[in-house]
């Protein structure tokens, strides 16, 4: 796609949520001078709404960006291939969660084999898109508070362990364009009411080097989007870290 065509999608979508979140949604924010004004960067953001979540990131962020989506939770053909046109048209990195043929939802379109294909080629599209200089919203927790679909989650301020994936991406990134991919982590937090208020905070880039574990790197970003959004940080470690690290292997 052409930068003119690109840009073009890029600004609807931003006019889209825009008038959504007028009617909707209103937004706070605060820390914007850690978001890079160009160049790569990684925003690692709590998930707390399906829908809002997204919305609020556009109706604040000032550069354009991507998101990195799951669409496991598509149930039909028709609803899969729209999303999966819509994703790719945004350029919008799509994975499968490793429990998605697991959870009770119901059928799926998805057969095993299809979840380690679309995280691989979720995790090339992610650093060609860090690779361009583009900025890559990740949601780790891998699901929402509030969702119409599916989710473990079972109270209003919990925050589930962050998965390691979005590492492996800045490992990946960097490796392959030599120049470090900054980790800046995103607290949401909303107000409810007949309008509901998004509070969003961007944090100053996660530090991390060559003597930090990606395990102390995982909590430090994970204990920072928990302060930025004003709750506690999840206090044991979900069983299959490991394997999680073994899906996005570099």
């Amino acid at each position: 796609m052409n930068p003119t065509a690109e840009r073009a999608i890029s600004n609807a979508m931003r006019l889209l949520a825009r008038a959504l979140a007028a009617r909707r949604l209103k937004t706070s924010v605060s820390g914007l001078e850690h978001i890079p004004p160009e160049g790569p960067a990684l925003l690692i953001v709590r998930h707390y709404h399906h829908f809002y979540d997204g919305i609020a990131l556009f109706a604040t962020l000032p550069r354009p960006f991507h998101i990195l989506v799951a669409l496991d939770w598509t149930q039909s053909p028709i609803v899969n291939n729209a999303m999966t046109a819509i994703t790719s048209i945004a350029r919008w990195p799509v994975i499968l969660r490793a429990d998605a043929l697991a959870r009770p939802q119901g059928p799926s379109v998805f057969t095993p084999a299809d979840i380690l294909r679309y995280q691989r080629r979720g995790l090339r599209e992610a650093v060609d898109l860090l690779g361009a200089g583009r900025l890559l919203v990740i949601f780790p927790e891998g699901y929402p508070n509030i969702d119409p679909h599916y989710t473990p989650k079972t109270r209003d301020e919990e925050l589930l362990p962050f998965k390691a994936g979005f590492l492996s991406i800045a490992v990946a990134a960097e490796k392959r364009y030599g120049a470090k991919i900054p980790l800046i982590p995103v607290g949401l937090r909303y107000e409810r009411g007949s309008k509901w208020t998004a509070h969003v905070a961007f944090g100053g880039a996660v530090g991390k080097s060559s003597l930090t574990c990606r395990e102390t790197l995982l909590k430090n970003v994970e204990r920072e989007v928990a302060r930025l959004s004003g709750i506690a940080a999840p206090g044991a470690r979900r069983q299959g870290f490991s394997d999680t690290l073994k899906v996005f292997r570099v």
